[in-house]
């Protein structure tokens, strides 16, 4: 039996990938996990676009997220950053909360990772150029292991100044709970969470603790489930071993994707 390269499983993948979204049921499937956000003004229909567009949901895969957790649906936030219009599109809305929101004592900024979501930040600190003067302070973000560090620059977060911590998709609040702590840990105050989707489908504690501790803002809830780690992911069981590969040095899967041998 022949076995199957790395490189030959990513080009499958990248195959049916391709296919789906070419085909007639990609609205259906996307209909089926998107579910909306409290906070947004964004409709349903408009995330389906958004997520139709940039072909940044991956279905029937096997992938090995930043937490350690398994998924068969992956939501690839950097295929979104790849379409300057997604971005505005979705930076106007968090603009618009974040206006609502702060009128009466206006934030000092956005603390968020050198990741794709620092195209959100700057997008959102643009919106607001003319009614709100915000600056973006920026946590290092390592493209191979999707993990973020805490130094900042000194003086970016001055005692007192309300900053939103800001992150593109999130799994078990781990890493927006880490920009938060940035903020506190500087002697500024967390005025706000913010990302663009939970993917977390209610299954972590510490989201629900996050979200009953903090004001909380998501454009969507996508249903996606992580099963666990290797050890009680069904897609790893022994009938179905199969190999983790480490992703791309562009970041391309911010986890592992993990191959059929």
């Amino acid at each position: 039996m022949s076995l199957m390269t790395d490189e030959q499983a990513l080009a499958e993948l990248v195959r049916r990938h391709r296919e789906l979204y070419n085909g007639p049921e990609i609205d259906s499937k996307l209909e089926a996990i998107i579910r909306d956000g409290p906070h947004t003004e964004l409709l349903g229909w408009d995330i389906l676009r958004v997520l139709r567009t940039s072909q940044s949901v991956f279905f029937d895969t096997h992938v090995e997220v930043v937490s350690g957790h398994h998924t068969a649906t992956y939501l690839r936030f950097e295929s979104i950053a790849r379409f300057p219009e997604l971005i505005r599109l979705l930076a106007r809305d968090m603009a618009a909360w974040i206006r609502r929101t702060f009128e009466t004592y206006p934030i000092t900024g956005i603390v968020a990772t050198t990741s794709a979501a620092e195209l959100l930040a700057e997008g959102i600190v643009d919106v607001l150029h003319d009614t709100m003067r915000m600056r973006v302070t920026l946590t290092p973000f390592s493209c191979e292991t999707g993990r973020i560090g805490t130094d900042i620059k000194i003086g970016a977060i001055r005692p007192g100044e309300y900053f939103v911590a800001l992150n593109d998709v999130t799994t078990r609040g781990n890493c927006v709970s880490k920009l938060g702590k940035v903020i506190t840990d500087n002697g500024g105050l967390l005025a706000w969470m913010m990302v663009f989707a939970r993917r977390d489908s209610g299954q972590f504690p510490l989201m629900g603790d996050l979200v009953a501790r903090h004001p909380f803002y998501y454009t969507t809830d996508l249903d996606i489930q992580s099963p666990g780690g290797p050890h009680h992911c069904a897609l790893s069981s022994r009938s179905d071993r199969r190999r983790c590969v480490h992703q791309p040095r562009d970041g391309s899967y911010r986890g592992r994707l993990c191959l059929r041998p």
